[in-house]
């Protein structure tokens, strides 16, 4: 069950909940398993061409024995991907944002819970960040510019212009926050424009891979029917007899 449905109160309605994306999990796998094969790849070429000078040892610690063959190099590889894949996957399972008609809720952490809180009449501004990679996958970080408390930078979530228009939406309804309606809709243009230049790209771009599909198509099939046409020698007419 989620944790934030838990800690609401009685008379507050949860909008939306959101979980990070899954970049957190591709990340934790690639260092995981790049820095494994990295120290692996040390060890072979280490063994491979400094096996005659290498000085021989045999190290036995409880149920691992270290010799030249089997070195310790890959393990600290393989521990320094734990400890980088263990973070990253704990963000990516623990992690949960809440927007109700009151606040937003920033819970992480799976054991050592930790929870950041705004109410939606401190909320000034939303900022969200994303590269080239969050244009290309659909996902970005929000930044809450909030007064009286610091500022809140949520993790990165699927489609953070969702997040930006439920909240603008709540504090709007919001009856103590004066939030005027012009203001409000400049907004929410803003943020509809942004979305439309994106799907823009995105079909011209799904456009062009289907002309040039199309085109490869179509220049192939013209190849084979000139290829496969029989050879045909124009026919030569009698000549005319005299009449």
């Amino acid at each position: 069950m989620s944790y934030i449905r838990k800690v609401i109160g009685t008379d507050e309605k949860l909008l939306a909940t959101f979980r990070p994306h899954w970049i957190y999990f591709l990340e934790a796998v690639i260092c995981l398993v790049g820095l494994s094969a990295i120290g692996f790849l040390i060890e072979y070429y280490l063994y491979a061409f400094f096996t005659h000078n290498a000085y021989k040892f045999n190290v036995d610690l409880w149920l691992v024995t270290f010799t030249e063959r089997n070195t310790p190099i890959p393990w600290i590889f393989v521990l320094t991907g734990l400890a980088v894949f263990i973070p990253l996957f704990l963000v990516y399972i623990s992690t949960e944002v809440g927007l109700t008609n009151q606040r937003v809720i920033y819970k992480r952490g799976l054991i050592f819970i930790e929870v950041d809180q705004v109410d939606l009449e401190d909320i000034r501004a939303e900022h969200v960040i994303h590269g080239w990679f969050g244009w290309m996958f659909g996902y970005g970080r929000v930044r809450l510019d909030c007064r009286f408390v610091d500022d809140i930078i949520l993790p990165a979530i699927r489609n953070p212009y969702r997040l930006v228009k439920a909240s603008h939406t709540a504090r709007m309804k919001h009856p103590l926050i004066e939030y005027g309606h012009d203001e409000f809709w400049s907004n929410m243009e803003q943020i509809e424009k942004l979305r439309d230049e994106s799907r823009v790209r995105h079909k011209l771009k799904t456009l062009k891979e289907k002309m040039k599909g199309s085109f490869g198509k179509a220049s192939k099939q013209k190849a084979l029917t000139q290829d496969n046409a029989p050879s045909q020698s124009p026919k030569k007419k009698p000549p005319n007899k005299a009449a």
